[in-house]
Parts: structure tokens; sequence; C-alpha cells
């Protein structure tokens, strides 16, 4: 089969996955690409075929709201995976891990002594202002003092190679049973490759989420009941809600499944009402009590927080975690870790600044063409506006919005993502990606899975 890349683009403008600045193959790539030289372009193609019909025989789906029919739209995977050496990719686990960490103190300050509000370190607009930020959380306590026991981080790499944090996903993050179920089907279509190449493991990963929940979960002396709490099938992830469910050994169960009688919870079955001791949701927080949170929810349980506030339940990640998805945050996060780790973050976040400030609010209006403004809550009905693509009277219009509301808004840098190579069929094509990567609770600190899901933009 004729050079892969012999038409693989090269820019200068953004890091290239698979290529380094001369134009050679980056090492840990060489194996793979020699593999895939091997082959034919029709053996390729049968091998993404492969990759199809595994996706269509396990049903692998992600459902898309826009959609005006509502269908399932089924999960695509590209036949090239990301690979990350070894020594790169500890790198990265450290910083995720210490930013899981830091995060998880940071929620029970806001929710308790409420430190670093007194301090300065974070603006009480940007907290109290987020419908996330649950008050009749305040004071609550949790089982070990964990808020977050699954944490998503979304990265980007510079052009210069560096990781970059573009959003931190703390309420119920997303992905990872994709990431799982992409490992598994990849590794099929590529077994010698994977064996070769000694890809790590993820089942280790959701063996420690699977364990920290039981043993944090307060069972009073009982075997504790773990259930996975989903929306219902409509939800956009719902395959990974069953798939999850199905790997850690846990019931699925809608808010109708479920009721709480003397501050207990109960899940009902055939056989009576049994006592649920943890709930990992997958609904978002102010869907999760109709009683004490949003009165129009459908979707919770009824006098579930007084459950959690009476220390009778576990619930991951705890409510009101939700607040720390403002990207509006990011920018702060380095004082606090230098305040509450003394350390400063291995993982540093892409240039984001909350308007809410002043000389912030100036210095962005200043250099609007070079930014994306974003909104401050994701309560607003706003999209993410590029700077770059508005004419004068656009950056007029988004000037008068700024200055009316400032608090609401936040200014970021571009993020250039790199490029990897993609299969279409008859040759490798570039595409800019980004990656998520998860990090658990263990009774050790924050343990983080081998690998992520790479997006292709």
């Amino acid at each position: 089969m004729p050079d892969l890349l012999a038409d693989f683009p090269h820019t200068d403008t953004a890091y290239n996955e698979l290529l380094d600045a001369q134009g050679e193959v980056r090492p840990h790539w060489q194996r793979l690409l020699s593999t895939l030289e091997r082959s034919s372009q029709a053996q390729l193609n049968q091998r993404q075929a492969l990759l199809e019909r595994q996706i269509q025989e396990n049903d692998v789906t992600y459902n898309v709201y826009a959609d005006p029919d509502g269908s399932d739209r089924q999960w695509a995977l590209d036949l090239l995976p990301n690979l990350i050496p070894l020594e790169e990719w500890k790198e990265i686990a450290a910083g995720v891990a210490q930013r899981a960490g830091l995060l998880n103190q940071v929620l029970a300050d806001l929710y308790g002594p409420q430190k670093l509000l007194r301090d300065g370190l974070l603006p009480a607009e940007l907290v109290f202002g987020h419908n996330n930020f649950l008050w009749p959380c305040h004071g609550m306590q949790v089982p070990g003092d964990t808020w977050l026991h699954l944490y998503a981080v979304d990265l980007a790499r510079a052009p210069d190679g560096r990781w970059w944090v573009l959003a931190d996903r703390t309420q119920t993050p997303s992905g990872a049973g994709y990431a799982l179920e992409n490992r598994q089907i990849v590794s099929r279509a590529f077994p010698e490759l994977y064996r070769d190449l000694r890809v790590q493991h993820l089942s280790g990963f959701f063996r420690s989420l699977q364990e920290f929940l039981r043993q944090q979960a307060p069972a009073d002396g009982e075997t504790p009941l773990v259930v996975l709490l989903t929306p219902g099938r409509y939800h956009e992830t719902y395959f990974e809600h069953l798939y999850l469910a199905r790997q850690l050994g846990f019931p699925l169960v809608e808010g109708g499944d479920l009721t709480v009688r003397d501050n207990t919870l109960y899940l009902k079955t055939l056989d009576g009402m049994k006592r649920v001791h943890a709930l990992l949701r997958r609904l978002d927080d102010g869907f999760c009590d109709p009683l004490e949170l949003r009165t129009d929810s459908a979707l919770g349980v009824a006098g579930l927080l007084e459950v959690v506030r009476q220390g009778r339940v576990l619930v991951a990640n705890a409510l009101g975690s939700g607040v720390l998805e403002s990207p509006g945050l990011l920018g702060f996060l380095p004082a606090i870790s230098e305040q509450l780790l003394g350390e400063e973050l291995l993982l540093p976040s892409i240039a984001t600044w909350w308007c809410g400030e002043p000389p912030v609010l100036e210095e962005a209006l200043e250099k609007i063409a070079e930014l994306v403004i974003k909104p401050a809550f994701p309560s607003q009905s706003f999209e993410p506006v590029f700077g770059r693509d508005l004419d004068e009277q656009g950056v007029q219009e988004l000037t008068e919005r700024l200055r009316s509301r400032p608090y609401a808004y936040v200014a970021q840098e571009l993020a250039q993502l790199s490029q990897a190579g993609v299969w279409d069929g008859q040759a490798l094509q570039p595409r800019a990606i980004g990656m998520r990567v998860y990090a658990v609770a263990s009774k050790d600190g924050y343990r983080v899975l081998p690998g992520g899901l790479t997006r292709v933009a």
C-alpha cells in the first residue's frame, strides 16, 4: 500500500499528533502506521466495517435532541485510536488527579464555610448567580467528605505540545462508558497490535468506582445496594447509562422506581421495598428532588435531599456539584490551588477571564476579535460567539450586551486544537481533536482512567 502520509498536510500553526516538526513519524506512532501500511485499502475498509458492525450489533447510540425525528443516532468511531506515550500520560494523569482533588475541596468549601468567598478568591456573583448552586445543600455533610466521585476534564493540546484544560465536568460527567466500549471494539480490529503496544486495561478504573461507592455508602451493617439513576431512554447518553449499569452491576432505575419513607430511600421491587444506600446519578442537580429543588421535575425523587441531609444515602456526584462547571471559574483556580494545596496547577486552564471585573471587561472588549465570548451560567440561552466572525454591527451589539450584564459572560482565548489522522476510506486525513479524561475517587485519592475519549471535530 502507498505511503499513508504522502498527502498528509503538515502545518506549523497546530500540533500534529502523528508527525514531529521535521515531518517524521513520532516514535509512538511508528508501529501502528507500519501495520496500517502493510494492509491494503480494502483490508483497512474491512476493519472499519468491523467497527461499524460491532457498533450496530451492540446498539451503541447517542441521542441528539435537535434531530427532527428524535431517533437514536449510531455512534461514530474511527479506525485509528489516539496514541499517548506512557511518560506523557503520567503527566496528564497527575494533573487530572490533582485537579479533581482541588475541585473536591472547592465544593466542600462552597457548601461549608465559604472561606474562598470571604477571602476574595472567588467572586460571590459567579457562585450565587449560578443556577446549579443549591442553597438547600449548604451545610450538608457527605460521606467521607467526598463531593466528586467521578470527574471529567476536557483537554486540548496547544501548538507547542502542552495540554490545556478547556472545561471541567463535575455534575454528571458522561463518556467513560463510551471510552470503554470504544477500546473494546477497536481492540478487536487490531488484537495483535494492542498486545504488542501493551495498551493499559480500563477495567480497574470502573472497579474502583464500584468498590468506593459501596465502601462509602452509609449501610448501617447492611449489604449496600447501589443504583444508577437515569432520566430515561430519551436522554442523549442513555446507551451509556445501560452500559455502565451492566458493567458495574448496579440496577438501572428511574425516579418513579424510587420512593422516600421515614428519611430513607427505597427501591420498589416485586418482593417489596429495598433500601438504597448509594445513588450514582445521571440526572442533573435541579431535577433530583421536586420537593426542594425544581418543582416541575417529573424525573427525580421527592424527599431525596432530606435523606442526604440525614446521612442516610450517598449521592454521586454530590448534589450541587454542577456549580463548578461555569467557565468563569477557570481563571480563579491557579490562586485557589496555591491557597488550598500549596501547589501550582499541573494542568493549566486555557486563558479565561470573567467579565464581571471592570478592568477585565475593558480588556476583553479591546481584543474581542481574538476571543470567544461564552455564557458564565448554563441557564443562559446564549451560544458562544467568536469575535473574529463579527462585523462592525455585531461587535457593537455584543459590546452593549456585555456592558449591560458583564457578570454573566466569560471571555476565552481561541483554542488551536491539535491535528490527528482519521481514515476516510482511502487515506489518512487530518482532523482537529480534543480529549476528555476521567478520574474516580478511591481510598487512595483520585484514580485516572488510563485512556480517554478523543473527539474529532
